[in-house]
């Protein structure tokens, strides 16, 4: 029989029970979310509306969870391997990725349209991850798509 006084029955129970994970190179307790709360992220991370609003930062998508932001924080960095705000730039620079390939929209218009502040920060993220320019890179898409074309 085990209530809640009794001590878990094996090690194994203990291990889970005090098992660490390594964020940012310290140790830091493992953040558990309900299935239901997980399932709220995946909804909201997959809502362009409060995806590529500007104004959203951590505290405010945890609110919207009713979750600690720093707790948040950390179950970004556990299952992602990044903080939200990685994670957030990571999705806009997709979206940001497939409109410069697909359309003829002004750079500019992508930058705000995803979720970008200025101009300077989506070109800073943007060259940090693909190591060109928003423009640079859409010269390249535009030049390998002619040259598929033709060949």
């Amino acid at each position: 029989m085990n209530n809640l006084n009794q001590q878990p029955e094996s090690k194994s129970e203990k291990e889970v029970v005090e098992k660490k994970v390594l964020i940012n190179g310290k140790k830091s307790s493992k953040v558990y979310l309900t299935p239901q709360k997980i399932n709220e992220i995946n909804q909201l991370l997959q809502t362009p509306e409060f995806i590529y609003d500007q104004k959203i930062k951590l505290e405010q998508f945890a609110q919207r969870l009713a979750v600690n932001s720093t707790y948040l924080n950390r179950y970004f960095n556990q299952e992602y391997g990044c903080s939200f705000l990685q994670y957030l730039t990571s999705l806009r620079i997709e979206q940001a990725e497939t409109l410069l390939k697909d359309s003829n929209a002004e750079i500019e218009d992508i930058c705000y349209n995803t979720g970008f502040n200025s101009p300077s920060a989506f070109h800073k993220a943007f060259k940090n991850r693909y190591g060109y320019s928003p423009s640079e890179w859409r010269r390249r898409c535009l030049t390998e798509k002619l040259n598929a074309s033709v060949q």
